[in-house]
């Protein structure tokens, strides 16, 4: 039989959740809540090159080539609110003088929060736009970044 404590929430850590949801999350960034994002994806990827060696079927091994993290997240368009205005995108000719920013997915409320992702140095990739005839219209915004933590490498403080 399973171990019934092994599930019980501790109400008195309430404000922190044991599963993120969306209603208790909040994505940043720069340190500022983006309020009318819909959701976020991002990925962590190490890179790796098989090495085949002569005279051997089977990889020899797989050699560590690379790091990449990205993050995309859709938002509903608010006017005045765009991707330009919230300076998350830079205009024309501020790109090549940009520098990069911090996103963070952090849950929990008032002084109890944990940062669950850091995702350091990104920048705007592309935003795509989409409004339907019988819908709201949404942006689809593209970030890379240079690094990305989780809450088992971050300090737990707004970014």
């Amino acid at each position: 039989m399973a171990d019934s404590t092994r599930y019980k929430i501790n109400y008195n850590d309430a404000y922190i959740p044991k599963v993120v949801t969306g209603s208790r999350a909040q994505f940043q960034i720069g340190g500022y809540v983006i309020a009318y994002a819909s959701n976020v994806s991002y990925n962590e990827n190490i890179t790796y090159e098989p090495i085949n060696v002569l005279d051997k079927l089977q990889v020899e091994e797989h050699a560590e080539t690379g790091y990449t993290v990205d993050l995309q997240c859709q938002n509903f368009r608010v006017v005045g609110k765009s991707v330009k205005a919230l300076g998350v995108m830079p205009k024309l000719e501020q790109i090549l003088t940009q520098g990069g920013m911090t996103a963070t997915i952090v849950v929990g409320s008032g002084s109890a929060t944990t940062t669950i992702l850091r995702m350091e140095g990104v920048k705007l990739q592309a935003r795509q736009t989409t409004v339907d005839a019988r819908g709201v219209m949404t942006e689809t915004w593209s970030f890379v970044g240079i690094k990305s933590s989780d809450e088992s490498e971050t300090v737990n403080s707004p970014a």
